[in-house]
């Protein structure tokens, strides 16, 4: 039930960006302000679903510095709670966006991430994807960069961390 909700709202936003749908948007904010009540009741589920929805929102309003500040937190949120798998798709949209933004350097770092997420959880055919998107993208010679952990550490440290990205 939940999980239909907030894929719901991914859906609804990246319809409502792809066809400036109001009715798609309503759809969206409508699991956003579920998913945002129920991330106040129990944050360890529902909260890395919350800030996606809520960076989804920030991007089709043309909020960008909002949302890419919230597509990181996201990240941040299932990097902390274990979501392995939300942690893979945050940081795909994250990066989906940045390419957008013409950000092409961070957009590499978080498919990247996203795809070493994917692999990590069992998700071969997903990272396989994903891969031949960044080579779309990026061009037939893309050559994956060794490891994220460390490009990406600032993004997956706790928040009060002293890791935490400045700024």
């Amino acid at each position: 039930f939940f999980c239909g909700i907030f894929f719901e709202g991914l859906v609804s936003f990246n319809l409502a960006r792809r066809s400036n749908g109001e009715e798609h948007r309503r759809k969206g904010e409508a699991a956003l302000d579920f998913m945002k009540n129920w991330s106040g009741r129990n944050t360890w589920n529902f909260e890395n679903k919350y800030l996606v929805l809520e960076a989804e929102k920030m991007n089709i309003t043309g909020f960008h510095e909002r949302a890419a500040q919230l597509y990181e937190d996201a990240i941040r949120s299932a990097h902390e709670h274990k979501f392995l798998h939300e942690e893979a798709l945050a940081s795909e949209l994250a990066a989906t966006f940045f390419y957008e933004q013409g950000l092409s350097q961070k957009s590499n770092v978080f498919f990247h991430h996203s795809i070493q997420c994917y692999k990590k959880w069992g998700a071969l055919a997903v990272a396989k994807r994903v891969e031949k998107d960044v080579q779309n993208k990026f061009g037939p010679g893309y050559v994956a960069l060794g490891t994220t952990e460390d490009l990406m550490a600032p993004i997956l440290a706790p928040k009060g961390s002293s890791k935490k990205r400045q700024g």
